[in-house]
């Protein structure tokens, strides 16, 4: 092949990858990119009906009881022993890490670690999914003198609220200090002896029986005051708050502000409520009954 015939098929060439890259180009270009509209779906929950269907009653003398988003029963019996259950009331698994002293609450936000706070020894355990021991954090040893509520946060580590300075604080599982609120006198009236922590997406939830649920940001910046005085404990579920309040459950609707009340399967000698997605649990002075809706 001489230079000109090299030079005539280089620019046939020259041309045909022009053509082909401007074919490439207009193809694209008509190509529309999915919107940005897409959603998360949004949550099945449904509030509890008059449509109960008892499908387990648990012989026990039990002093509190959580339940988590599974559906995961765990019932604190009153000579301190850990017990979960399946969603229908089938034992999964006990505390089996010989500890002494008296369980002050449990955290089961997430199904695969849950928080045992023993208030007495100012200490919190650390268990997996089922109920073995994993870690534990004295909280004496990082300058938390009076825990009179504690609670996991969402990138594992934990809430206080200390009595002694009346503070909400974030630690980590090391004891580093990541977050404090200031004394909490200074912006909420009354005396404060929170025994209640839940966190729930990007807020904290602090009960007080006597001021109500204090609001949070992750942050630990106060933001309100929720005016549900007398519960025990809470289940936040969305928007709304479900409370127990002397043996009756209700809800209190975070965006409107309104209170609702629900009937219950039975309403006799109730002492604590918990619910999540189709199953409510009632705690009673020997058992644990649990119902679909």
């Amino acid at each position: 092949m001489n230079s000109s015939q090299f030079t005539v098929h280089s620019s046939q060439f020259t041309v045909f990858i022009r053509i082909l890259l401007l074919s490439i180009i207009t193809t694209l270009s008509s190509f529309q990119l999915p919107t940005s509209d897409f959603q998360l779906p949004t949550s099945d929950f449904q509030p509890p009906t008059s449509n109960f269907h008892l499908l387990k009653s648990i012989s026990i003398e039990a002093k509190d009881i959580e339940t988590d988003k599974l559906g995961n029963l765990y019932v604190i019996t009153k000579t301190n022993q850990l017990y979960k259950y399946t969603p229908n009331g089938e034992l999964l698994g006990t505390l089996n890490y010989k500890y002494l002293g008296n369980i002050s609450s449990i955290d089961a936000s997430n199904p695969l670690e849950v928080y045992v706070f023993y208030k007495e020894q100012n200490e919190v355990l650390f268990l997996d999914n089922t109920l073995a021991y994993r870690g534990e954090i004295i909280l004496t040893d990082y300058g938390i003198a009076q825990p009179s509520a504690v609670a996991r946060t969402f990138d594992n580590g934990v809430w206080i609220f200390d009595q002694s300075d009346l503070q909400l604080k974030k630690i980590s599982k090391s004891g580093e200090l990541q977050q404090q609120s200031g004394n909490i006198k200074q912006i909420v009236n009354g005396n404060i002896s929170p025994f209640f922590i839940s966190e729930n997406g990007d807020r904290v939830f602090v009960n007080d029986s006597t001021v109500g649920i204090m609001v949070f940001n992750v942050f630990a910046s106060y933001i309100k005051t929720i005016p549900v005085k007398g519960s025990t404990s809470f289940k936040v579920i969305d928007d709304k708050i479900f409370f127990n309040r002397a043996g009756n459950l209700f809800s209190y609707d975070i965006k409107n502000y309104s209170e609702n009340s629900f009937g219950l399967p039975d309403s006799t000698g109730i002492r604590d409520i918990s619910i999540e997605r189709e199953r409510l649990y009632l705690l009673k002075q020997n058992s644990v009954d649990i119902y679909s809706y």
